[in-house]
């Protein structure tokens, strides 16, 4: 790889010298943000972050400039990084219109064949469509079409805890087969059939989608190189990743469809709410395709967000006894025996609430954006005093939004009654971790609010039913949790996969989840 990276960087030497001089004439003025010294023609290509916790490293090298905006420049492209929550806010909220596109991506978005989904698509006429479509199947104006799904979907996971002996794994397989109900319809042992698949493309995309991961994100000329060249791993990897995310996109979608077309009896999900809409006056087969395309993205950008926010959950409630301790007085006071929680007592449960603003915030499950917050500005900016290139790739470090020591004193630690008042209310003047947790400007999650909700319940019904207990050793003594995570190079911030013990908390809960608990 490295032989192909030298030719390809020789070849390119003219078309730098051309975006670097474009540059220096749009920037007599100004100067670019600060940041590392570049190299002729590869520029900052070899001070980029590769491998695990890159947040932590960007962090720190905007700690090292003294800037909350930094500047890199890889072979021609320019790259900012936003390290505080003023910086996001000024430019990917009160400048939306300027920064709310998308950068191509090459291995993901080309190679792959995920750049046809909104989440990487730039602002067109097909991603309005997308977008609309998830918008309208799940609006937050209807923020209960769902609950009976979710509720459903959360007691599963109160039978499937306590006999679990890979706790990530098992909120894997149920966090698939929840997701894969809402967007499909498709229930129980049936969309087992599909998770293997699910599972696969998703992981692959969430190597692929790293910043950094391939150069030829860096350099995309490399894409025209054979697979049978040495060093031209990656195009093996993309072809084979493609044929998941093709698997993954029509297998289900085409039961949903045929389900729908039959007789009508698809079970109301986002794809048979949509197919409800389509326009028959109009192209059906490209609407058909802007349907499955959003149903894909909004499956993907579902399951493993699920998953990583409940791992985090579990583990902090395993490594902070003392907040569960805290969380069951709570439940007691407000649920009677045999009780399990519903959307409707959440306003009695602020520490419950707090549990999540703080799941979210102490491990962010995107803590660099990665693919999901990766913005491309359409026109030349000026911020701060600073020049910003048109065409740059945005990219906000939601892990230093999230652990700004202003905002939340002593970060590090897990802490939910940061959330509260001096009466146990839930404090509006402590910013909210899902303001930055979810995106920003036209680009934030369109379904933020479902989201949310799965995450509360699934919450709030865990810790009603179970103390989260360490697993004990041959000798009956508790076994000190690591609480350690994952440090490859992925898009998800989750823990590696950890043993724990559910203890029941009362009897009382087993005539409503129809098991035993013991």
């Amino acid at each position: 790889m490295s032989k192909i990276i030298y030719a390809v960087a020789l070849f390119l030497v003219p078309l730098t010298y051309a975006v670097h001089a474009r540059r220096r004439k749009a920037n007599d003025q100004w100067p670019l943000p600060p940041g590392p010294r570049k190299l002729p023609i590869v520029e900052n290509l070899f001070d980029m972050p590769r491998g695990g916790y890159m947040w932590l490293e960007y962090a720190e090298m905007c700690r090292r400039y003294e800037s909350d905006i930094i500047h890199l420049g890889a072979l021609g492209n320019s790259i900012i990084v936003l390290n505080s929550a003023k910086a996001v806010n000024d430019l990917l909220e009160k400048r939306s219109s300027l920064y709310s596109s998308r950068p191509s991506t090459v291995m993901l978005g080309e190679l792959m064949g995920w750049g046809a989904t909104f989440i990487f698509r730039p602002n067109d006429d097909t991603w309005k469509a997308q977008r609309k479509i998830v918008t309208q199947a799940v609006p937050p104006t209807d923020p209960k079409r769902f609950h009976s799904k979710q509720l459903s979907a959360t007691h599963d996971l109160l039978r499937v805890l306590p006999e679990s002996d890979d706790v990530m794994k098992s909120l894997q397989i149920w966090a698939a087969k929840f997701i894969m109900d809402i967007t499909y319809g498709i229930q129980g042992d049936e969309a087992k059939l599909y998770l293997p698949t699910a599972i696969e493309a998703l992981e692959s995309m969430s190597i692929a989608g790293t910043p950094g991961a391939f150069y030829v994100d860096q350099i995309p000329i490399l894409k025209y190189v054979p697979e049978w060249f040495p060093g031209a791993s990656f195009k093996r990897k993309a072809r084979e990743w493609n044929k998941l995310r093709i698997k993954m996109t029509e297998g289900p979608y085409l039961v949903t469809k045929a389900r729908w077309y039959a007789a009508g009896t698809a079970t109301p999900s986002l794809t048979s709410l949509s197919l409800e809409e389509i326009d028959h006056t109009q192209d059906v087969a490209q609407q058909e395709e802007v349907i499955k395309a959003a149903s894909v993205t909004a499956y993907g950008g579902g399951s493993d967000t699920t998953v990583a926010a409940l791992g985090a959950f579990i583990l902090a409630m395993l490594m902070n006894p003392e907040v569960q301790t805290k969380a069951h007085r709570e439940l007691e006071k407000v649920l009677g025996p045999g009780d399990l929680p519903s959307f409707s007592d959440e306003p009695t449960l602020p520490y419950i609430t707090a549990i999540v603003k703080e799941v979210l915030r102490h491990n962010p499950v995107t803590p660099f954006g990665a693919y999901r917050f990766r913005i491309f500005s359409f026109q030349h900016d000026i911020y701060a005093g600073y020049f910003l290139p048109k065409g740059s790739i945005i990219m906000p470090n939601i892990w230093s939004i999230l652990h700004n020591e202003e905002d939340y004193p002593e970060p590090e630690l897990f802490n939910p009654s940061r959330f509260l008042d001096a009466d146990g209310k839930l404090n509006p003047n402590v910013r909210d971790p899902a303001t930055a947790a979810f995106g920003f400007g036209r680009r934030a999650c369109p379904g933020k609010h479902v989201a949310l909700a799965s995450l509360w319940i699934a919450v709030a019904s865990i810790l009603t039913c179970y103390t989260i207990e360490p697993e004990l050793d041959e000798n009956g003594k508790p076994i000190k949790p690591k609480g350690e995570w994952y440090s490859g190079p992925t898009l998800f911030n989750h823990p590696l996969p950890f043993k724990c013990r559910f203890v029941p908390r009362s009897k009382d809960v087993e005539a409503s989840l129809g098991v035993s608990l013991a």
